[in-house]
């Protein structure tokens, strides 16, 4: 009797998802040197339309490196989403007008003003 007992209990469902004790990610977030590399790559894909990383006074590079690093982030909500593209949009902007574009000769004030208000 006792096996009928035991083989009438019903087994316990399985558990989907991650398993106690095991990571959800084997490879484990990235170092700091590789994140800051990657940093450093994208803020050089986005100086390079402003004539390329070194060429960029020390401010200029301190906000092409928060930008990168903005972009590298995943927000988690939607809205966090929209402020961080919104202030790489202010970041980059502002330091297109003051650097501007390379192959551009040196706009005056009123073309600077004309290309923001469209």
């Amino acid at each position: 009797m006792p096996m009928q007992l035991l083989e009438q209990q019903p087994q316990q469902p399985r558990r989907r998802g991650f398993q106690k004790g095991q990571s959800g990610n084997p490879a484990g977030r990235l170092s700091a040197a590789a994140r800051r590399a990657l940093v450093l790559a994208r803020a050089h894909e986005l100086a390079a339309e402003l004539g390329g990383y070194e060429s960029l006074s020390p401010i200029e590079r301190t906000l092409i490196d928060r930008a990168a690093d903005l972009l590298l982030r995943k927000p988690r909500r939607y809205d966090q989403c929209v402020r961080r593209d919104n202030l790489v949009n202010r970041i980059l902007r502002d330091i297109l007008r003051r650097h501007g574009p390379v192959g551009k000769a040196a706009s005056d004030l009123g073309s600077l003003l004309g290309s923001t208000r469209g």
